[in-house]
């Protein structure tokens, strides 16, 4: 855990804590301590933390990859498939496969398969090579799955 971290998470306002974060912690740091509260399984601390840190900091990569991660692991799937969208939006042709993959599982989490079709054939045409991203592809097919008209 990071030395500033236990003062940080000590905090009982969520808010007071995010205007001191923004004053002595960066982005990294702030997705750092939310990684800890999920290793200590306070979800509901690290969805209030990581939902008022992306309203200070929307544009941070730091910020929505830990975003997506706590709304993952609370099976919250519309809003894991929205911090995916702005990631994927933000990092755009630098989007890394993985994180394709992860937005294609959510979406087919969902129920939208249409959007996932769309999504990993997206990945893949910037990451042609990723195994991940080809058996989601070939899977999605098998079952008949037509690719949604835009889907980022």
């Amino acid at each position: 855990m990071l030395q500033a971290a236990p003062a940080f998470l000590a905090k009982t306002s969520y808010s007071a804590l995010l205007t001191s974060a923004t004053q002595e912690l960066s982005p990294a740091k702030i997705r750092q301590s939310i990684a800890d509260l999920v290793g200590q399984n306070r979800l509901m601390e690290a969805d209030s933390l990581s939902k008022e840190a992306l309203q200070r900091f929307p544009q941070s990569e730091d910020i929505l990859v830990i975003r997506a991660l706590v709304t993952q692991v609370r099976q919250d799937w519309p809003e894991a498939s929205v911090a995916l969208e702005k990631l994927i939006g933000l990092q755009g042709h630098q989007a890394q496969a993985v994180t394709w993959g992860q937005w294609v599982r959510v979406l087919r989490c969902i129920g939208d398969d249409a959007r996932a079709m769309t999504a990993v054939a997206q990945g893949l045409a910037t990451n042609p090579k990723d195994l991940a991203l080809q058996e989601e592809f070939a899977a999605l097919q098998r079952v008949g799955v037509q690719p949604a008209l835009k889907v980022a």
